[in-house]
C-alpha cells in the first residue's frame, strides 16, 4: 500500500509540474513571478530546486525569490557553463530524432504544413526563436516583432527532447544558420508563394487582427502597423505592406537560394501554387523522402495534408491562387521596382511569376 501511495504522489507531482509549466510559459514577467511562486509554495518544500528549474525552463523570465545565501549556493562559474553547454551541444548533435524547420514566407501555407507534419509524424511543435515551453508564446511574450532568428538555448532544449520537432519561422538563411542546422541535424523545408497573392492574404489577416478586442499596443508588437490600419483604404494598406515587406521577401528567397548554391544547405522547396495547391500525395512523398529513413511516412503526411479540420490552428484561409489580381497597378509597380533590383542576385520568379 505504501508503494502505491508513493507512486500516486509522484504521479500527482509530475502532473503539478507539467500543468504549472504550461500555465507559466506564456505569462509576462510581472504575472509569471507570482504564479510561479504560488506553484512552488504548493510543493511545500518537496523537490523545490527541481521544480524551480522546471518553471524557469518553461518561461525565460521566471526566477524565484530567494535569499542571498541560497542564490550564492546555486551560482555556477563560467567554466561550469562552458562545460554544460559543450555537453548539451554534443548530446543534441548526436540525438537520433527528426528535427524539421519550416522556413517560410508569410501566408505560404506554412502553418498548415507544420500542423500536418506534427499530426502525421507525432512530433512536437517548437519555437527555435524563444526559449519557452510553448511554441506559440511569441505573441504573448511580446516577441512577434523580432526577427525570428534562432536562439541556441532553444535549439539545445528541443534537440534534447528525445522525440523530434517541427519549428515554423519566417527566417532568412545565412551561413551562420546553415552551420547551426548542420550541427543540430535540422532539415529545412522552405515554403514560398506569389508575392501579390500574399499581399492580399496578409491584408486579410491584419484586418482580422485589428478588428479584434486586443489592445492597440499589443497589435503594434504583433505586426508593427499603425493603429488605424483597418480604417485605411485598400490601396493605401497594400502600398504600406509593400514598403514594409517587399525587401524582406526578396532577401528571404535569395538568402536560401544563395546558401543552397554554395552548398551550405539542401532545403526542400515547396511552392504554394505548384505543390500545396497541387497533388498532395506527390508533395507528401517528397516530404517523406526528404525527412528520410523510418521517420517519414508519406501516407500519413498525405492524409494530414488533406485534413482541413481544426482550421483555426492551421490558419486555413481561402487556399487559392490568383488573389493578387486585385492588387492595384500602382502598388504592383512599386513592388516590381524593388524586386527588379534583385534580379541580378538570383531567380525572383517564385515571388513574381
Amino acid at each position: 500500500m505504501d508503494g502505491q501511495v508513493k507512486r500516486d504522489t509522484a504521479q500527482s507531482e509530475e502532473q503539478q509540474f507539467q500543468q504549472a509549466m504550461e500555465d507559466i510559459a506564456v505569462l509576462q514577467p510581472h504575472l509569471a513571478h507570482p504564479k510561479g511562486m504560488e506553484a512552488l509554495a504548493a510543493m511545500q518544500g518537496r523537490r523545490t530546486l527541481e521544480f524551480a528549474a522546471a518553471l524557469s525552463h518553461a518561461n525565460p523570465f521566471f526566477l524565484p525569490t530567494m535569499d542571498a545565501d541560497s542564490a550564492e549556493r546555486l551560482k555556477i562559474t563560467l567554466a561550469q557553463l562552458a562545460e554544460l553547454t559543450f555537453r548539451a551541444r554534443l548530446t543534441a548533435s548526436r540525438a537520433s530524432q527528426p528535427n524539421i524547420l519550416v522556413a517560410c514566407a508569410p501566408k505560404s501555407a506554412s502553418t498548415f504544413i507544420t500542423a500536418a507534419l506534427i499530426d502525421a509524424l507525432k512530433l512536437l511543435p517548437a519555437s527555435l526563436a524563444t526559449p519557452t515551453l510553448s511554441p506559440f508564446s511569441s505573441s504573448m511574450l511580446g516577441a512577434n516583432l523580432r526577427s525570428q532568428e534562432t536562439d541556441e538555448l532553444a535549439l539545445l532544449r528541443h534537440g534534447l527532447n528525445g522525440l523530434g520537432y517541427v519549428a515554423q519561422h519566417h527566417i532568412r538563411c545565412t551561413p551562420y544558420l546553415a552551420h547551426q542546422m548542420a550541427l543540430y541535424n535540422i532539415r529545412p523545408i522552405v515554403t514560398i508563394r506569389n508575392f501579390f497573392d500574399t499581399l492580399v492574404s496578409l491584408d486579410d489577416m491584419y484586418l482580422q487582427w485589428h478588428a479584434g478586442n486586443r489592445a492597440i499596443p499589443t497589435n503594434f508588437f504583433d505586426d508593427g502597423l499603425p493603429a488605424h490600419y483597418a480604417q485605411m483604404p485598400f490601396e493605401e494598406r497594400l502600398d504600406m505592406l509593400v514598403s514594409a515587406q517587399a525587401v524582406w521577401y526578396a532577401q528571404f528567397l535569395l538568402s536560401w537560394q544563395m546558401c543552397e548554391k554554395i552548398n551550405l544547405v539542401k532545403p526542400l522547396w515547396v511552392s504554394y501554387e505548384t505543390d500545396f495547391l497541387g497533388d498532395k500525395a506527390a508533395l507528401a512523398a517528397r516530404i517523406a523522402t526528404f525527412i528520410g529513413g523510418n521517420q517519414g511516412d508519406a501516407e500519413k503526411i498525405a492524409a494530414a495534408l488533406v485534413d482541413k479540420r481544426d482550421g483555426d490552428r492551421k490558419r486555413i484561409n481561402r487556399g487559392v491562387a490568383g488573389r493578387g489580381a486585385d492588387v492595384p497597378q500602382a502598388v504592383r509597380e512599386k513592388a516590381m521596382a524593388i524586386f527588379d533590383r534583385y534580379t541580378t542576385s538570383g531567380d525572383m520568379t517564385p515571388l513574381v511569376g
